[in-house]
């Protein structure tokens, strides 16, 4: 009776668990589109400067030579540039996905900065939609199943010793 209640408490804990997996998507999403729109002002801002001197992007990374500060800063634009346009990719996927295909492009290739954020700010909230219940029933069962098995796992030796002794 005990494994039973013990069963039932890791299927409540799993479908709590799983029911927070479409919100954080959402929320991932969020941030995502924060950290996108940041950058692009950057970069706005950026192009708009390199244009007032009369030169193109291009033209203004040649021109960030010849100190180290200019050569570090010009490879951090770089690199936000870049970045920029990963993000860009990023979020037109997780926008055009569905619940699931959210949480599955989160967990096969998060952004880590972004990622951190979320978890920082995300605050964990009953099922509200058809897709969090429907997570939190999936990862019930799972939970349950998996602790059933475990727990099965655990008596299994045992159980032999006592259908001998029965029979005996």
């Amino acid at each position: 009776m005990i494994l039973r209640a013990l069963t039932l408490a890791g299927g409540i804990m799993g479908a709590a668990f799983a029911a927070q997996g479409p919100g954080f998507a959402r929320a991932y999403l969020f941030e995502l589109e924060t950290h996108a729109q940041t950058l692009a002002a950057v970069i706005a801002d950026f192009d708009r400067a390199a244009a007032e001197v009369g030169l193109d992007r291009a033209a203004a990374f040649e021109h960030m030579q010849g100190t180290p500060l200019f050569d570090r800063r010009r490879i951090d634009l770089e690199r936000q540039f870049a970045g920029h346009a990963a993000l860009t990719a990023k979020v037109a996927q997780m926008r055009s996905a569905g619940p699931f295909m959210r949480s599955y492009h989160l967990w096969r290739d998060p952004d880590a900065g972004t990622l951190r954020r979320t978890w920082a700010r995300f605050h964990p909230n009953l099922p509200r939609s058809r897709a969090e219940m429907l997570f939190a029933a999936i990862g019930g069962v799972s939970v349950a199943l998996l602790a059933a098995g475990l727990f099965w796992l655990a008596r299994w030796p045992h159980r032999r010793h006592r259908r001998r002794a029965l029979r005996a």
